[in-house]
């Protein structure tokens, strides 16, 4: 969500997975087998090592790091949080099931959150089977169902396989405030990757409204 005085107006109706940062370029894959095995002696690369893949010393053991067997993505989204800064209770969306069940579980959900008000997005997720590159969280806000009004891109970052749970947390941010800000929206949703995968997708109900309801 955007913040300041008004939601901006975008002409082009694009989508947020096929458009990258300025100076971004999304890095080639590589498979675990090969960054394990990579320049052993260079210390600088080992010490990067250490940080992606922790103490997995071999690509067999990271990819033997299975949340759920019968799940084949690697990135399993647990849920999403909205944090306020000066609002309780948070909300929360729950991610957990197939792409599909998803699409289903949040469709008729309605939201309403105060304008203004100051808020931090948090990811909580797992991963498995093997790295993922370039994990990001965009949304689309649009008006009257057919008007894009606002978009979002939370870069989460390349993460190894791991049996620990994940946890992205934003900067903090502010919903957007004004008379022509207020309204209902539809928010559609996705957690992505560089390679085009996609592990959740969701749409949901926004309303921006004067106060808490």
């Amino acid at each position: 969500m955007a913040s300041g005085d008004e939601i901006k107006h975008h002409d082009h109706d694009s989508d947020d997975e096929n458009t990258t940062a300025h100076g971004y370029k999304a890095p080639q894959k590589v498979d675990i087998n090969s960054i394990v095995k990579k320049d052993e002696d260079d210390e600088s690369l080992t010490r990067y090592k250490k940080l992606l893949l922790g103490n997995s010393s071999t690509s067999t053991q990271i990819q033997n790091q299975l949340i759920d067997a019968n799940d084949s993505r690697i990135v399993l989204p647990i849920r999403i949080t909205l944090l306020f800064e000066n609002h309780k209770p948070d909300i929360t969306f729950e991610l957990k099931g197939s792409l599909e069940q998803l699409r289903d579980l949040h469709s008729k959900r309605t939201v309403t959150i105060k304008e203004g008000e100051s808020y931090r997005t948090q990811l909580e997720y797992y991963v498995q089977r093997d790295i993922v590159t370039g994990l990001k969280l965009v949304s689309k806000v649009l008006k009257a169902r057919t008007i894009t009004v606002d978009k979002s891109k939370y870069m989460i970052g390349s993460r190894a396989p791991s049996n620990e749970l994940q946890t992205y947390v934003s900067d903090l941010e502010q919903a957007p405030s004004g008379m022509l800000s207020r309204g209902s929206f539809l928010v559609k949703s996705k957690l992505i990757d560089d390679d085009k995968n996609t592990f959740a997708e969701w749409e949901w109900n926004l309303v921006i409204a004067k106060d808490w309801q």
